[in-house]
C-alpha cells in the first residue's frame, strides 16, 4: 500500500507538470462557470449572471421545465460533448507518454528495485493515470452540484454519476493506448490506436442504433413491409454481435440519462429536452427514450470491462516479461 500511494503521488506530480492538464482544467472550470451563470427569472431565463435576459413562457423560475432544461444542458452538452469527447481526447494525448517514460532506461530501475511485483507496479501506474480524468470531471461536477442547488433549488447528487462514467470511457480507450505503448514504447502509435478504437466504437454504436430504430421502432410516414423488416433485423443482430467485441463508449456516457434525477424521478428524456429547446411544453415525467435504453447497464459495462481486461491483461503480460 505504501508503494501504491508513492506511485499515485508521483503520477499526480507528472500530470500537474503537463501543460495539457492545466489547459483542460482551466477550460473545464470556465465552462462550469458559464453553466453557473445561467439562471431563471419569473418571465424566462438569464445568461452570464443576468447580463442577458430572454423571455420564455416555458422556461421560468420554479417550473419543472426549468430543471429539465438545466440538467439537460449538463447531460447532453457538457457531459455528452465536452467531458466525453474533448476532455477525454486531451487526456489520452496527455497520458499516452506515461508508460513509455516509465519504461525508459534510468526511470524504471528504481521502481523495480523495490520489493513489489511488476504486475502491481503496472496496475498502480495505470490507476494513477486515471487521476487525470477523475480530477477534471470531479471538479466540474462539484461546481454543477452547487449550481443546480442555486438555480433550481434542489440538491442533486446524481450529477456525480458523470465522474465514474466518463472515467470508465477513458479507461476503455486508455487500456488500448497502454497496450500499444508497452509493446512499442512509442507515444504516437499508442495515441493513434486509442483514437482508432474510439472511432470504431462510435461508428459501430451509431450503425447499430440506426438499424435498431429502423427494425423495431415505428417510422413516421412510411410503412415497412414484413420481409424488408426481417432483413433489417438480421443486419441489426450482426451489428450487435460486432459491438459486443468493442467498448461501449457512447452507451456508457448515455447511462447518465438513465441515472440522473429530474423532478424527483430517475431518468432523463431526450424528446422532452428537445421539446423545450423548441419552445414547447414538456415535463420531467417523460420516459427515457427507448433507443437509449435498449441495452441493459450490465451488458454495456460488462462487455466493455471485459474488453478493457483483455487489453490490460495483454499489456501487463508484455510488461512483466520484458527485459529492462
Amino acid at each position: 500500500m505504501r508503494v501504491f500511494w508513492t506511485l499515485l503521488v508521483d503520477s499526480l506530480r507528472l500530470l500537474r507538470a503537463r501543460a495539457l492538464f492545466w489547459i483542460t482544467l482551466t477550460i473545464s472550470a470556465l465552462a462550469a462557470v458559464i453553466y453557473l451563470s445561467i439562471g431563471f427569472t419569473p418571465t424566462g431565463f438569464s445568461m452570464l449572471f443576468g447580463a442577458a435576459e430572454i423571455e420564455s413562457p416555458v422556461l421560468r423560475a420554479g417550473t419543472p421545465a426549468a430543471e429539465l432544461f438545466y440538467l439537460g444542458l449538463f447531460s447532453k452538452f457538457i457531459v455528452g460533448i465536452w467531458l466525453s469527447w474533448v476532455a477525454i481526447g486531451l487526456a489520452i494525448i496527455s497520458c499516452a507518454p506515461v508508460f513509455p517514460d516509465f519504461m525508459a532506461e534510468g526511470s524504471i530501475g528504481i521502481p523495480l528495485s523495490k520489493p513489489v511485483s511488476r504486475l502491481k507496479l503496472f496496475l498502480y501506474k495505470y490507476i494513477g493515470s486515471l487521476l487525470f480524468v477523475v480530477l477534471q470531471v470531479g471538479l466540474f461536477c462539484a461546481i454543477v452540484f452547487f449550481a443546480v442547488r442555486w438555480r433550481v433549488g434542489t440538491w442533486n447528487p446524481s450529477v456525480f454519476w458523470a465522474v465514474p462514467l466518463v472515467t470508465l470511457v477513458f479507461s476503455y480507450l486508455y487500456s488500448v493506448v497502454v497496450l500499444v505503448a508497452v509493446k512499442t514504447r512509442s507515444v504516437l502509435p499508442a495515441i493513434l490506436a486509442g483514437i482508432l478504437i474510439w472511432f470504431a466504437s462510435w461508428v459501430g454504436q451509431k450503425g447499430e442504433e440506426i438499424l435498431y430504430k429502423v427494425a423495431y421502432l415505428d417510422t413516421p410516414g412510411e410503412v415497412i413491409s414484413t420481409g424488408e423488416n426481417d432483413n433489417v433485423r438480421q443486419w441489426h443482430q450482426r451489428s450487435v454481435w460486432l459491438m459486443a467485441c468493442l467498448p461501449k463508449t457512447g452507451e456508457t456516457v448515455n447511462l447518465m440519462d438513465r441515472h440522473v434525477v429530474v423532478g424527483g424521478k430517475t431518468g432523463f428524456s431526450n424528446s422532452g429536452f428537445i421539446k423545450i429547446l423548441m419552445g414547447m411544453e414538456s415535463t420531467p415525467e417523460e420516459s427515457v427514450d427507448q433507443a437509449i435504453a435498449r441495452h441493459s447497464t450490465l451488458y454495456i459495462l460488462g462487455t466493455s470491462l471485459i474488453f478493457e481486461a483483455v487489453m490490460l491483461g495483454l499489456a501487463a503480460w508484455i510488461f512483466c516479461r520484458r527485459d529492462f
